[in-house]
Order: structure tokens, then sequence, then C-alpha cells
């Protein structure tokens, strides 16, 4: 079937070649249009750049919590060698964490456990905070390495 002989009506024009010269418009016209470019951007960075901001946050306060802690463990192990006998150091001991905990400002005293023991000569101090009891911490949505931070301080007892 030979359809050479058929010509196009005068005037007519491809629908395609009309639709291609108007979205070619369009399109450089809305690729010089910068004026939403900005509010994309946003939408996009600000949700990462506020969860990194919490993060940091959150893991500071953590590491603050820890540090706090094993400070006043240490203050409690060397307060501890006042003691001549194993009630007198404990009473020490929680007196020294009692007052150590309330010092930081960072730490809630109701959620720390003070555990205490002796091992040949050396006196430990553990103390565990409950973090996921804490204020700070509770409605974190960053995830804490754990529930509890446990630091310990050990000092030698004098022998006579």
């Amino acid at each position: 079937m030979n359809i050479g002989h058929l010509r196009p009506l005068r005037g007519f024009r491809w629908p395609a070649r009309r639709i291609t010269r108007s979205l070619h418009a369009t399109g450089t016209r809305f690729s010089q249009d910068r004026r939403g470019a900005i509010v994309v951007e946003a939408a996009l960075a600000l949700p990462i750049l506020i969860t990194l901001l919490l993060g940091v946050i959150t893991y500071g306060g953590w590491f603050m919590a820890a540090h706090s802690l094993q400070q006043v463990a240490n203050e409690a192990a060397r307060a501890a060698v006042a003691g001549l006998d194993a009630g007198e150091r404990r009473q020490i001991v929680d007196t020294t964490v009692a007052s150590g905990v309330l010092q930081t400002g960072t730490l809630d005293a109701s959620l720390v456990t003070v555990r205490t023991g002796i091992e040949d000569q050396y006196y430990r101090v553990t103390l565990v905070y409950d973090i996921s009891r804490a204020a700070m911490f509770e409605n974190s949505f960053i995830p804490l390495p754990g529930n509890t931070i446990a630091r310990d301080a050990t000092v030698q007892l004098a022998t006579f």
C-alpha cells in the first residue's frame, strides 16, 4: 500500500509539534524561575539538620550525666577511706553521694543506686543511674547506649 500521494491539509500542524513547543516554552520559563527553590531545599535539609542537632544535645547530656556520675563515684570512694568499718564506710559513701549528686545539678538523686563492696584490701563504690526515667532522656527519639549508666571507683584501704 503506497500512501505517498496523501498530503496533509493546508494549515494543519501535527499536535506533537505544538505540544513539544509548548512544553519547551514552559520548561524554559520554570527553569529560569528560582523563587521556590529555597523553600524546597529547606524542606529537604531542615529535618536532617534538626535531627542532628537533637542528637548532639541528647548525647551531650548523656556524656555529661556519665561524667558527673563518675566524679561522684570517685569522691565517694575517696571519702570511704576515712571509715573504720563497713557500716561507717557505707554511711560516708551515702552522704557523699547525696551531696555530690545535688551539687552536679544534672542528676536526679532519686534515680541513683549505690552499691559498695570490699575485695581483699580494695573498696569499690558503684553508682547506677536510671536514665530511662530521667526527665531529660525520657522523651528522646534518639536511641541511647542503654537504659542505665553504671560507673564505679575503687580505692585501696590502708593496712595496719
